[in-house]
């Protein structure tokens, strides 16, 4: 049976360290950094989040690895091929708090609809007006939600409190969501014609690549708002920049590129863009949730049950 000093964790930080057991290294894993981690050959078990980017070559730097735990709902960063070659299991944490991610998402929706960083910008100056701060009423709007899975239905569950009209795209349909919720299922193509708003709530693959691209912009709404706390390469970042003045707002917790995300990034020069780094997930429950899954799915590993 496996031990503990057989699972390494990397990408750890402050939240975690005293609630998981094992290795604990607070970098990402990266072909720079594999000088760094002692005793590979005894690492049967990795965890780590979206940042580690595990391709071929380092999965071969783990001779005896076993497991591949990523903390994170999406696998998009995992050489999932490779690792079914190598009969390596590969698992996610596909919830550890759907309506912690929908909570983000409003919260960047209202900070555009009412200019909640602006106005603070104002008032840190030593002003104190309401001129050029008319917002934007959501009763009675169009949201359009992409990707009615956990966290898309959470998400709209609170816009209901919002006098939202909701329509969503999913290629799955949860009819007894739509029934309960009050919302309705409709094509790709006639939500984001109609919405006002669109939220983005579906994984990274080959299929939702640069989903919101040129030709997709082009179909929407003039003003539209455009929520993301997906994954980055869902929106097409050059089609974007180039018709950024047909949005109304964009919030973007997420990113194409992240790890190379610097302060001559395109989208920083518009005034209607509003970025956060990868933070809607980070809360004080979420860490906690996060880390006992971790902690449960290793020791199912253990007792080889999994």
């Amino acid at each position: 049976m496996p031990d503990k000093n057989s699972v390494a964790h990397f990408d750890v930080d402050v939240f975690l360290e005293n609630l998981l057991i094992g290795r604990i290294f607070p970098f990402s894993l990266s072909q720079k950094n594999l000088a760094k981690i002692p005793g590979k050959d005894k690492i049967e078990v990795l965890t780590i989040n979206a940042y580690s980017k595990i391709d071929k070559n380092l999965l071969n730097f783990f001779p005896n690895l076993k497991l591949v735990l990523t903390r994170s709902v999406g696998t998009d960063h995992i050489d999932l091929l490779t690792c079914q070659e190598k009969k390596i299991k590969v698992i996610n944490i596909p919830d550890y708090g759907s309506e912690i991610i929908a909570e983000h998402a409003m919260a960047l929706l209202l900070s555009g609809c009412r200019q909640i960083v602006k106005a603070d910008k104002l008032v840190r100056k030593g002003e104190f007006h309401y001129q050029n701060f008319l917002g934007l009423a959501l009763s009675g709007k169009t949201l359009g939600v992409i990707g009615a899975g956990k966290i898309g239905l959470a998400f709209i569950k609170i816009a209901k409190g919002f006098n939202l009209n909701i329509l969503a795209y999913d290629i799955y349909k949860n009819q007894e969501a739509e029934k309960d919720l009050k919302f309705s299922y409709v094509s790709f193509e006639e939500l984001i014609k109609k919405s006002d708003i669109i939220s983005l709530h579906i994984p990274l693959s080959l299929e939702t690549k640069h989903l919101i691209n040129e030709k997709t912009i082009s179909r929407m709404k003039n003003n539209v708002i455009l929520i993301n706390t997906s994954r980055g390469g869902i929106i097409d970042t050059q089609a974007l920049v180039k018709a950024i003045k047909k949005f109304r707002f964009v919030g973007l917790d997420v990113l194409e590129d992240e790890k190379n995300f610097n302060k001559n990034h395109p989208l920083l020069k518009f005034k209607n863009v509003l970025i956060t780094p990868h933070i809607a997930f980070l809360t004080d429950k979420s860490i906690k949730n996060i880390a006992n899954l971790t902690m449960k799915i290793i020791n199912k590993f253990q007792r080889e049950e999994i």
